[in-house]
């Protein structure tokens, strides 16, 4: 009995210590997930603001110095990669000691490897919407017109066509419906549709007139904010400088045309009534919106009851900086190489439908911390920037 216990001991001893063993090694298996895990997240979150080979080094040395602990038993090796088109960050850990026996049991010794995937849910900011469902297009690119809004979001609720002379080009693309024609990068189609972000904002128009009846042909004039009764007529050599605040157009026709200059900052101009707007000939544009106040963030508006159409087709529309909202109501951009907002530090454009024609090219640029104007929230970039693990 002696002799066999005394055999025996070896034995459980060898378990006891193999038990202890394996744990240890199921522990620091653990543990790597976790440290996987947090650096993917962590890569992903960074992946928002910083795209470059630096926020893929950053992930690596985080992953490696949460292991630093385990390095007293483990060789350890972080790795971490980056996959722009789904936005996922991966961080992969190996870990390798030597185990019973030379390594015998196992045979190599211990060996793990834990991989974490985390993605960025956030999409490109939303910079143009064409809000109408249902269409048979609600966002159309005619001629050898263009868009560009080379970093966030373009979405249709409808279908997107854009001729074969055309071309939209966009930091992502999504339609409703189908998409065809020249549009990079590649489109999402039959994508959920966006609902309109101003939704439940407040378009109210004050009763009283300020100001009624405007017909300029020379010279220039300084209009103060408020209710501007009758119609707007600025042609010829015409100056018009808006004063800041809120400036409502009722009708019935907005008409600039010629060589005027029509100028404001820190002003919005909302539409009601109005049968035709149009800014046209070689007229310039530079209108920078609110910055405070109810429509803080907004160059342009119609109200909910104008169901008609907004056309640029000025040669010299270059600054419109800010958002403009047509909840019912069509923008058209048409010209002959006319750029349209592209000396805007950013410009939002949410309509019913959207069209450009000729060869104009309606330019989308997404400074949004280029300028002093505040960018409503629902578009432009995301308040929130969720991210989570996808393995």
């Amino acid at each position: 009995m002696i002799v066999l216990l005394s055999l025996l001991l070896p034995i459980l001893g060898m378990g006891s210590v193999g038990v202890a063993e394996v744990a240890e090694v199921m522990l620091a298996r653990t543990k790597l997930q976790r440290y996987v895990d947090a650096a993917a997240i962590q890569g992903a979150g960074e992946f928002g603001v910083d795209q470059s080979a630096a926020t893929v080094e950053r992930t690596r040395l985080y992953a490696d110095a949460m292991a630093e602990p385990l390095r007293l038993r483990w060789t350890i090796a972080s790795t971490a990669s980056i996959d722009p088109a789904t936005r996922a960050v991966t961080v992969q850990q190996k870990a390798s000691r030597a185990s019973f026996f030379g390594s015998l049991l196992p045979p190599g010794g211990w060996n793990l490897q834990v991989t974490a995937t985390a993605i960025r849910t956030a999409r490109k900011p939303l910079c143009v919407l064409g809000a109408q469902a249902g269409s048979q297009a609600s966002i159309e690119l005619q001629g050898s017109s263009s868009i560009t809004a080379s970093d966030c979001l373009v979405q249709s609720n409808a279908n997107l066509t854009a001729g074969r002379g055309a071309s939209l080009s966009a930091g992502e693309v999504r339609a409703a419906g189908s998409a065809t024609g020249p549009i990079r990068p590649d489109p999402v189609t039959d994508a959920p549709a966006v609902q309109d972000p101003f939704a439940a904002m407040k378009i109210s128009v004050p009763l009283l007139c300020d100001s009624l009846a405007l017909s300029l042909g020379s010279g220039t004039f300084y209009l103060n904010p408020g209710v501007h009764c009758g119609a707007i007529s600025i042609l010829g050599n015409a100056n018009l400088v808006l004063a800041p605040g809120d400036h409502y157009f009722v009708g019935p026709s907005f008409s600039i045309g010629g060589n005027t200059t029509i100028t404001g900052s820190d002003v919005v101009i909302i539409f009601k009534g109005v049968l035709t707007a149009q800014v046209t000939g070689s007229s310039v544009l530079q209108l920078e919106g609110r910055k405070s106040g109810p429509y803080a963030g907004f160059v342009l508006i119609t109200d909910r009851s104008y169901v008609g159409d907004i056309e640029l087709s000025t040669s010299n529309a270059r600054k419109l900086l800010g958002t403009i909202y047509l909840p019912n109501a069509d923008l058209t951009v048409k010209g002959n190489n006319n750029k349209v907002a592209d000396q805007s530090p950013w410009t939002v454009v949410v309509a019913r439908t959207i069209r450009t024609e000729g060869s104009a090219n309606l330019t989308i640029n997404s400074n949004y911390a280029g300028s002093s104007v505040p960018v409503p929230a629902g578009v432009g970039p995301p308040r929130d920037q969720p991210v989570r693990l996808s393995q």
